[in-house]
């Protein structure tokens, strides 16, 4: 028994410092091609101050275009300019976007400010007035993104001309368990991305439909901006902060005459037509003047039916000129 025992304890002490060195593997060569990808996108990356640190902006579009459209990515989205390029190149020839990356997304600094919707919202508008851009703007916010333009134009609707929500987030439904939920998974993904094996995880379980269609090198960008993503400060503070925002924007909502329309993509919607009713009218009559629209499909709907969500946005637009 003794010998069996010495034995089985000798076998976990050698798995363990294999599982060890693999981890360690796993973590150097993540960190080199995420140095890479870096290395590669840096003429891509124009950091604007925000105060105590910079975010990345990307301008495409047409510069003297009609209208000024700001995009405020979803929950870890750290390759939106990449991404929604896929919609916006219908909308680009009339209009001038402006794709900010928030606080370790992407190509921006992280922080270790607290990630409440006041400060994210302030943060745009302070890049915003560093460019130079005057408003008003066109918001537009995909998942939580939605909350806090509709946070923004709630606050300061004399600087937005339209608001355009892309499968939102419904404030008023984010509670306590769902904040959990969000945070575990986070801190699991948070975890894989110290020691590499992020990207994997990110293929497998949760972006694997979505790189369908782009190269392998389009891939690796999406797979290593995400995961890069989700191991800052800033975005685990964001999902920390979750509900606490949540139930700011709520309250905060009141109803005004700026335009806006939402995209709504859920599948429940699909499969049950009175779950518009039940779900998304309280929102949108909470902000007043919103159309809903529905183009049913996944979650990044700007992804997935990239032509059919931009025609719904050049609707919108062409209806404030």
């Amino acid at each position: 028994m003794k010998k069996f025992l010495k034995y089985t304890r000798r076998f976990f002490m050698v798995a363990l410092s294999l599982l060890v060195v693999l981890l360690i593997f796993t973590s150097i060569f993540y960190r080199v091609k995420l140095h890479k990808i870096m290395n590669t996108l840096e003429p891509c990356r124009c950091l604007v101050s925000a105060g105590d640190y910079d975010l990345n902006v990307s301008v495409v579009g047409n510069k003297n275009g009609k209208h000024t459209i700001v995009c405020c990515a979803g929950l870890n989205d750290g390759t939106m300019n990449f991404s929604w390029r896929k919609m916006t190149k219908y909308i680009e020839k009339d209009n001038k976007l402006l794709f900010i990356d928030r606080a370790g997304y992407g190509l921006s600094e992280d922080t270790k400010e607290d990630r409440t919707v006041d400060q994210i919202v302030e943060d745009y508008r302070t890049v915003l007035k560093n460019l130079g851009e005057e408003g008003p703007y066109i918001l537009m916010g995909h998942s939580i993104g939605g909350m806090y333009t509709s946070y923004w134009q709630s606050k300061y609707p004399e600087e937005v001309e339209g608001l355009i929500i892309m499968d939102g987030t419904l404030c008023n439904l984010v509670d306590e368990e769902e904040k959990t939920a969000i945070g575990k998974q986070y801190r699991f993904l948070s975890i894989a991305e110290k020691v590499g094996l992020e990207p994997f995880v990110m293929k497998k379980f949760y972006y694997n439909n979505l790189l369908d269609n782009v190269s392998d090198r389009e891939a690796d960008f999406h797979l290593y901006l995400f995961s890069k993503t989700t191991g800052s400060h800033a975005t685990i503070s964001e999902v920390n902060l979750i509900y606490d925002n949540a139930q700011t924007v709520w309250n905060s909502l009141e109803p005004n005459d700026v335009p806006k329309v939402f995209i709504d993509a859920s599948y429940q919607v699909a499969n049950d037509q009175s779950f518009e009713k039940d779900y998304w009218i309280p929102y949108a009559e909470k902000m007043g003047n919103c159309e809903i629209v529905p183009l049913y499909g996944n979650h990044s709907i700007y992804f997935e039916k990239p032509k059919e969500c931009a025609n719904i946005v050049m609707n919108f637009i062409s209806g404030l000129e």
